[in-house]
């Protein structure tokens, strides 16, 4: 049933891109094309500090994407499927999903709507990051997340607002037989947990109706300087009948001074649960976590908690050979769990990023620590071991081709 559910999500999109495309007989004859198709295809170096067994790292393709975007400026629409493929030492594993995919309509104050698989207008937009690997916030479930439902975006200026109503996640996809299949996704979503590849908790959460509102007032004079507030609710379907609901308020700072940028936010979340005292493991509380599933594993994270982000950039001017728009970045980001004995998750990503005609490339230092991407930890952002207290480091040199 998911899959079906899928093809047709997949389906309604990219055929309403195409119709649009098809009802405009004078296209052709516009200076810039309604319709573009384009993509991407993404290799990495990855390098571990805690895999011995890797110790001069690994390469191997990270994405190969393809994306479809339609605007003649009434109509709008855009759709992204990717493949990811990751060698042995990030997993060994492949999965193909829907990264987004919408249409709707800009009206004569420019505001949109959007209805389809969409991103949630929560928090520093349209990331709370500079890096690759985005932020603490991504690995929660609260930066660069796409869900199902309706968008409306007033138009940007001095002040700006959005509201997002969400009945359904992005749903599950396909992948190689060691993910777990309710995991195969880009956005990270509460997910039913999986015995084979999960923690065998038998918590069967989804989200369901959420509701997303954010503010935002622009400040300088060129509206260079950003301050926000968002607010989310929504539902928490047990599978049991005793639904239970999930809340999260942030705000944000964004500010330019030439070539330095900042970026600030702090955002509080809460989830109400009603597991079972069966749904756990470790002897853990079990309503002290909730699984949350992306990029085809589940972890748990913590029911309550505070993230704090500080992220600073520098962009160089001029030209080094054939490279350009160089920027340098140091990006932090802190889960500050409010469950008892739970240790703090933390990320630091040092980095450099620049350009050359259609590739793309990134340099980053990451450090961390319980943290499921950046620790051999394996509770997630929840309960982790004290035994790796201390911080780890990954490496991630990668090189993208957009076209």
């Amino acid at each position: 049933m998911k899959a079906v559910m899928t093809m047709n999500y997949l389906y309604l999109a990219f055929a309403a891109v195409a119709a649009m495309a098809c009802g405009q007989a004078r296209a052709e004859e516009a200076a810039t094309p309604p319709l573009k198709v384009g993509g991407a295809i993404r290799f990495n170096y990855v390098h571990k500090s805690w895999q011995d067994e890797y110790s001069s790292g690994f390469f191997g393709l990270d994405t190969a994407r393809l994306n479809v975007d339609y605007d003649n400026g009434s109509l709008v629409g855009s759709a992204e499927y990717r493949y990811n493929r990751f060698p042995k030492g990030q997993g060994g594993y492949w999965q193909h999903l829907l990264h987004h995919g919408w249409v709707g309509m800009r009206f004569a104050d420019k505001s949109t709507l959007h209805v389809g698989l969409d991103k949630n207008p929560f928090g520093l937009l349209p990331f709370a990051s500079n890096n690759f690997y985005e932020s603490i916030a991504f690995y929660a479930g609260f930066e660069d997340k796409y869900d199902l439902g309706v968008t409306y975006a007033s138009r940007p200026g001095p002040f700006e607002w959005q509201l997002g109503f969400f009945p359904r996640d992005g749903g599950s996809y396909a992948g190689s037989a060691n993910t777990a299949s309710a995991s195969n996704r880009y956005s990270y979503n509460i997910v039913p947990d999986d015995d084979a590849q999960g923690f065998g908790t038998g918590q069967d959460d989804r989200e369901r109706n959420t509701l997303v509102g954010r503010v935002a007032w622009h400040v300088g004079s060129e509206g260079q300087h950003e301050i926000g507030v968002s607010g989310l609710s929504g539902e928490i379907r047990n599978g049991a009948g005793t639904d239970t609901r999930r809340n999260a308020l942030a705000v944000h700072f964004a500010g330019t001074w030439g070539p330095f940028k900042a970026m600030l936010e702090a955002l509080r979340y809460n989830y109400k649960t009603r597991h079972d005292a069966t749904q756990t493991y470790g002897a853990l509380d079990p309503n002290s976590f909730v699984i949350v599933g992306g990029f085809g594993y589940p972890y748990p994270v913590a029911t309550r908690g505070n993230i704090y982000i500080a992220n600073l950039s520098y962009d160089i001017a001029g030209k080094l050979g054939p490279f350009s728009g160089f920027k340098v970045y140091n990006d932090f980001s802190v889960l500050r769990k409010s469950v008892r004995a739970y240790n703090n998750s933390v990320q630091n990503v040092t980095g450099l990023s620049f350009s050359s005609g259609k590739w793309f490339f990134y340099a980053d230092l990451m450090l961390g620590k319980h943290h499921p991407y950046l620790s051999p930890d394996l509770g997630g952002l929840a309960a982790t071991s004290p035994q790796h207290e201390g911080f780890s480091r990954r490496i991630n040199l990668q090189a993208g081709y957009y076209f």
